[in-house]
């Protein structure tokens, strides 16, 4: 999935495995900051920590 800030969230959410579109939209913030240009690009260690972040309440 192409990583810009035009991401469909509910796309997105599905590809993360949730319902989430704070969470989405939280991911797409995530992955707006790393240099990558497609999710598939970040290992699935990579994936699961921006997973927990991206679930994390902002304080």
């Amino acid at each position: 999935m192409k990583i810009d800030e035009r991401m469909d969230l509910t796309e997105l959410a599905e590809h993360m495995g949730t319902e989430s579109l704070t969470e989405a939209a939280r991911m797409r913030d995530l992955l707006l900051t790393e240099s990558r240009e497609r999710t598939e690009d970040f290992s699935g260690e990579e994936w699961a920590e921006l997973l927990i972040r991206a679930g994390e309440t902002p304080a």
